[in-house]
């Protein structure tokens, strides 16, 4: 295992997840305290097939269990004081996965991702809307122009490598954090993933 490979944690998150939201602060603080890189990659879950098909063909099941979701996820966001309200249709997320892959590009994922996410999970973002993407890219600090040409150019490509990278990795949901080979799947797996990189640090440590 190659020490770049000991110092990079590959983090795949769902924009429509609140998991995935709330897992963010921890993770990004985790990177800071550690002193290990994440790199941040866009998943999109098939959330069709886990919950039910379209919010109006859902089983009484179904639906009882999302309500407890997201009543478990506005739990967990007033302990970091953010807002989380259900969503209202499967919103889809290949637009919005394409422009975060650009920001990233270019080194506001953060400046993008933020706020946008603080939006939608107050209801105050369309996630599918072109113009609400463009602005949010903008107002980020990129240029429009190049964020057209990239639609253009390498979107599909990059979305489809990104794809094939949880594939391959072993990704089936998010947020998962893949660190030396090893999945931990959802923010409260943050923990375990942390004791890893400590022990490897701590091994680190003692090689000559």
């Amino acid at each position: 295992m190659s020490h770049h490979c000991d110092r990079v944690v590959t983090a795949f998150v769902d924009l429509r997840s609140p998991y995935s939201y709330l897992a963010l602060r921890p993770a990004l603080a985790l990177a800071q305290q550690s002193g290990v890189t994440f790199d941040w990659w866009p998943y999109i879950t098939d959330f069709r097939s886990a919950y039910g098909g379209e919010v109006d063909q859902r089983s009484s099941r179904e639906v009882a269990k999302l309500k407890y979701l997201y009543m478990d996820c506005r739990r967990l966001a007033e302990q970091q004081g953010l807002t989380i309200q259900a969503t209202t249709k499967l919103w889809n997320a290949e637009f919005a996965s394409q422009a975060m892959l650009f920001a990233k590009s270019k080194g506001r994922l953060w400046a993008f991702c933020d706020p946008l996410l603080a939006a939608f999970w107050r209801r105050e973002f369309d996630l599918e809307s072109m113009t609400d993407i463009q602005a949010a890219l903008v107002r980020a600090g990129l240029q429009a122009f190049d964020w057209q040409r990239y639609r253009e150019e390498k979107s599909q490509q990059d979305l489809a490598q990104a794809s094939q990278l949880a594939e391959r990795l072993g990704v089936f949901g998010a947020p998962t954090f893949v660190y030396q080979g090893e999945l931990f799947w959802g923010g409260d797996r943050l923990d375990l993933l942390c004791a890893r990189i400590n022990k490897n640090n701590d091994v680190s440590k003692e090689d000559p």
